[in-house]
């Protein structure tokens, strides 16, 4: 009321300011400019006594909310009440506070972003945007699973659902959309399936990567869209394996030619060269080196994508290789136990075995492994390969527990994540379905799998599989645990 009235005033003797004298004059503007300063305090006042917790709470409305209110104005956000702020910057301050804990996904244009640029300068750790062209019709953002700061693994574990828990041991691939047109851009339905599913990781190939810039921001979505941070792979070995090839990045040769040298260090530069431009990227995951031994002269699936002829050979470039990638900040995966090198079949196309005994096997196969794993490797990929003089069945490995168990965990002492070779390949969708596929995986010991045939069917095939009984949800912790583990391990959860 002091205020108006002291305005009122002011406005009339304005109004008969001509007729005043030049001393009365001065004194109506020292007026008027104290109710400006006054003014300006005030205001000041009021922006510096909002706390962040109530910023937070104008600014991000709940999780639930955010689908009807998406494509609205974020008013939240950009109003500024003309009588409570007259300087943009104070507002700065409360704007560009870190919001670890709250991953957003913001819709824009270019000539927003530029109009509003002064409003909300945050740093790429504070926020990560999706542009409105990389992102059509956005409509959801996942319900957060923040972990605590210390991430106590059991109790984050025990207040995952089991829908959560289930989703981390899937890896997806998002090469196509139904157009045929390659995937290097997030989209809404990529997003659905992140959200829908809780994956816990996903593949790109060569049709996900056009430019570095490109790759990295679309990794960078990934993780946005994400509850939980991504385990971000690609098959990146060297010679004629790579998903690079549209990227200005070094060619590194074949496994068996960085073998032939003789030298282990060769492999460990190889291995840390990719490193180093794959972590820049986003990649955290490289699904090398091959462990396998080059045994069958015929063999065209692994050929010279494993390092050597010689079980001892192949063991030191495997342990070298495997080191390069881990001091680099990527990690390796181990593949394809229990040993591809001497099949004559592609598992790629249907079923392939290994006629060896598990002595054979002993004596060969399982000797580049075990280097990876003293190594540090924690991550082993099964194959698609039958034992049948082992098994005494056609199954592939991944169904065996005998293979996984107690040859794998037990004799070679490997305690991290089993993770399945692509499940759409034919060795596997020739013979199974994706639940039965899913289901037998998980009781055989497999952690990950990685790009069911049907990804609802194999994630539903082994939530009926727990319901029923057949299947524990201790099981299902026992892999979640692995995975978060390594995860947090890694710096991948910080």
């Amino acid at each position: 009321m002091k205020k108006i009235f002291i305005i009122l005033t002011v406005i009339i003797i304005t109004a008969c300011a001509s007729d005043l004298p030049e001393e009365a004059a001065d004194v109506i503007a020292i007026i008027e400019e104290s109710i400006i300063t006054t003014e300006i305090t005030a205001n000041e006042h009021e922006v510096e006594t909002v706390t962040q917790d109530e910023y937070v709470h104008n600014a991000a409305p709940d999780v639930t909310q955010i689908s009807d209110e998406f494509t609205q104005p974020h008013e939240h956000e950009t109003e500024i009440s003309e009588t409570a702020v007259t300087d943009i910057t104070s507002m700065l301050d409360i704007v560009t506070q870190p919001s670890e804990q709250k991953t957003e996904i913001v819709e824009t244009t270019a000539s927003e972003v530029t109009q509003t640029s002064d409003e909300f300068t945050q740093s790429q750790e504070q926020k990560t945007e999706i542009s409105e062209t990389t992102i059509p019709e956005v409509t959801q953002i996942p319900t957060e699973i923040i972990p605590p700061s210390d991430f106590n693994i059991e109790l984050f574990l025990q207040n995952m659902t089991l829908k959560q828990k289930v989703g981390q041991m899937f890896f997806q691939a998002f090469r196509q959309d139904n157009n045929g047109r390659n995937i290097t851009r997030i989209n809404q339905h990529t997003i659905d399936i992140i959200n829908n599913y809780n994956i816990g990781g996903v593949i790109l190939f060569s049709e996900n990567i056009e430019s570095a810039q490109q790759v990295t921001d679309y990794i960078k979505n990934l993780h946005a869209a994400s509850s939980l941070p991504l385990f971000i792979s690609i098959d990146e070995e060297g010679g004629r394996v790579l998903r690079t090839k549209s990227l200005n990045v070094p060619r590194i040769e074949s496994a068996l030619t960085i073998g032939s040298t003789g030298d282990a260090q060769n492999a460990y530069n190889a291995a840390q060269t990719i490193a180093k431009y794959l972590s820049p990227l986003g990649f955290n995951v490289n699904f090398a080196p091959v462990a396998d031994v080059f045994t069958n002269p015929v063999n065209t699936v692994i050929g010279d994508r494993a390092f050597a002829k010689d079980a001892h050979e192949a063991a030191e470039m495997v342990k070298y290789f495997t080191r390069g990638l881990l001091d680099n900040n990527i990690l390796p995966a181990l593949k394809h136990f229990p040993g591809h090198g001497d099949t004559l079949a592609d598992s790629h196309f249907g079923s392939a075995e290994t006629k060896k005994t598990l002595d054979e096997l002993s004596e060969c196969e399982f000797i580049p492994f075990q280097a990876g794993i003293n190594a540090g490797a924690p991550f082993v990929m099964t194959g698609h390969i039958s034992t049948p003089n082992i098994t005494g069945n056609n199954e592939p490995a991944l169904f065996s527990r005998y293979l996984l168990r107690d040859i794998l965990r037990n004799t070679l002492g490997f305690d991290g994540i089993i993770i399945t070779d692509a499940l759409n390949m034919g060795a596997v969708i020739k013979y199974y379905n994706p639940a039965q596929t899913a289901v037998k995986s998980v009781l055989a010991g497999v952690d990950i799998l990685l790009m069911p045939a049907n990804l609802e069917q194999a994630y539903n095939g082994i939530l009926r599989a727990v319901e029923s009984g057949e299947i524990t949800e201790a099981r299902i912790d026992e892999s979640v645990r692995r995975i978060l583990t390594v995860k947090y391990q890694s710096g991948i959860i910080k």
